[in-house]
This record gives structure tokens, C-alpha cells and sequence, in this order.
């Protein structure tokens, strides 16, 4: 086993036989990662094993109505809607559970949104859980529910920038 550091998605690549656990995390990367990335929607980034990917999260620009962001997002007088990062489906492959993979990929993230966000903007990160188990690991890394929708949690990016310059 050769685990590589968190790339993006090349045609190199190998996405057969993925198996997270959460069937619309496996339906999307193998059937949407490649065509998303490519058409501009989203960049893929992956952890992979000999070219076979082993892990993986998508991030694309995005946007969050001020009434549903919580208080800490809307101060200042932000923009309608509120510029954001997205961290999109973030999935380790069940035989590679366990070993740090998952937290790699959020803190590589994390770091790749306080990047962006200094170059192009942005308030806030958002992540879109698919269920109650992602909700409470989101929460876990200090996202905060949407006032309108507990599915959608968000984190400043200052409260991320500040976690990172401590960690």
C-alpha cells in the first residue's frame, strides 16, 4: 500500500470498485466526479492507492442566503447571497476506514478554502450532509447548522483560518 498526499482527480485515475458506505457517495463518484470536474462545476480531490482512488472530496464556489446563515456568517453587512466555499462529497473507502484518511482530506480542505477565499473571497465554508451521520461529523469539526436547514452547516472563515494557525 502506497498512499499518495491529496491530489486532484487525473485521468490516471482509477474510480472502479469505490465503496464508502453512503450509495449516493459512491453513485457520484463514479459517474459524476470525472464529467463535473471537467465541465468546470467542481474540482475533485483524491487520496489514492497505486492509482486506485481510496479517498475523495469535491469543492466549487457557492453562495448561502443571509437569513439561513447563522449569526457569526451574516455580521458586517455581507452581500445577498453570502459568497462561500463548498466542501462536497468527502468519502473514504470503507476498506481504507480508520486510517486518517477522512481527516486529511478535510483539514487539505479546509486549508484549500482559506486559500481560495483569500484570493477570490468568501465568508463562510458550507457542507450539504447526505444524512444525520454526516450532519454530527461535520459538527464534530466545528460547523454550525443553517438557521432553515440542519442538513446545510457552515463554518466562517475566520473561525477556520484561527483553528488552523492553533492546530
Amino acid at each position: 500500500m502506497t498512499l499518495s498526499g491529496v491530489e486532484r482527480l487525473s485521468d490516471l485515475n482509477r474510480l472502479d470498485g469505490f465503496e464508502c458506505g453512503k450509495p449516493a457517495l459512491d453513485h457520484w463518484h463514479a459517474n459524476f466526479a470525472r464529467s463535473n470536474q471537467s465541465r468546470g462545476f467542481t474540482r475533485v480531490l483524491v487520496v489514492q492507492d497505486e492509482g486506485q482512488v481510496v479517498g475523495y472530496y469535491g469543492l466549487a464556489l457557492s453562495v448561502i442566503e443571509p437569513n439561513a446563515a447563522p449569526r457569526a456568517i451574516r455580521t458586517g453587512r455581507p452581500p445577498d447571497p453570502i459568497p462561500c466555499l463548498l466542501i462536497g462529497q468527502l468519502a473514504v473507502d470503507r476498506r481504507y476506514a480508520g486510517r486518517g484518511i477522512g481527516s486529511a482530506l478535510v483539514r487539505d480542505a479546509l486549508q484549500r478554502c482559506i486559500a481560495g477565499a483569500d484570493f477570490v473571497g468568501g465568508r463562510a465554508v458550507v457542507v450539504r450532509a447526505i444524512d444525520a451521520e454526516a450532519e454530527a461529523y461535520w459538527q464534530s469539526w466545528g460547523f454550525i447548522p443553517a438557521r432553515d436547514n440542519p442538513s446545510v452547516l457552515l463554518r466562517s472563515i475566520d473561525d477556520i483560518r484561527a483553528w488552523l494557525a492553533q492546530a
